[in-house]
């Protein structure tokens, strides 16, 4: 079915044209097929929110128990006044308790310029992605203040399809995917 819908995506962007009516049937679609998931908008091209905000702001409000959505989330990096940090002032995780090597992910949920958003990108669209962000970790995995190991799910077979190169660099081994799905560290695919 992903290729089904992969596929179909080049006709949901030229009916969406036509009627918000069929994005909001597609990206409804989407989100059935990825039950495996508690909430997650699959807004698949760039004018979905402006036409279909007022569905998706409902259903964000209601799984955030944000009624009328009156809350709102302001980002704000400053630690000036929290309690409990070294005095300081850095997060050095070892000062605040934490001996294993911590370990995080990055999620890349929004899209760039040149490509169209997630729910909408085929595969050969979500591998030149993929590419194209191997050359912005590489700087913070050879950074040594960051460090770190980019695991790519994107077969052999469909890297060199797109890249033309034989092999993923960043391939992810059954052993090693498991070890990390194991440590809560790796999403499990949602098949």
């Amino acid at each position: 079915m992903p290729n089904a819908i992969s596929e179909s995506n080049s006709l949901h962007r030229g009916l969406a044209t036509l009627t918000p009516l069929f994005s909001l049937s597609f990206c409804l679609d989407l989100l059935a097929y990825n039950a495996c998931v508690s909430l997650l908008n699959f807004l698949v091209i760039q004018g979905d929110y402006d036409d279909l905000g007022f569905f998706f702001d409902e259903v964000c409000n209601d799984y955030h128990n944000n009624p009328g959505g009156k809350k709102k989330h302001t980002t704000n990096w400053s630690l000036a006044g929290v309690e409990g940090l070294p005095e300081d002032g850095q997060l050095d995780i070892s000062k605040l308790g934490l001996e294993k090597e911590l370990s995080m992910r990055v999620r890349v949920g929004r899209n760039l310029k040149t490509f169209p958003l997630p729910g909408a990108m085929s595969r050969d669209d979500r591998i030149k992605f993929e590419a194209q962000m191997l050359t912005a970790f590489k700087v913070l995995v050879d950074n040594e203040d960051y460090g770190g190991q980019v695991y790519s799910l994107t077969p052999h077979a469909d890297w060199k399809v797109v890249t033309g190169n034989k092999k993923n660099p960043n391939f992810i081994s059954p052993e090693k995917y498991q070890e990390l799905v194991d440590a809560h560290v790796m999403f499990k695919v949602c098949n």
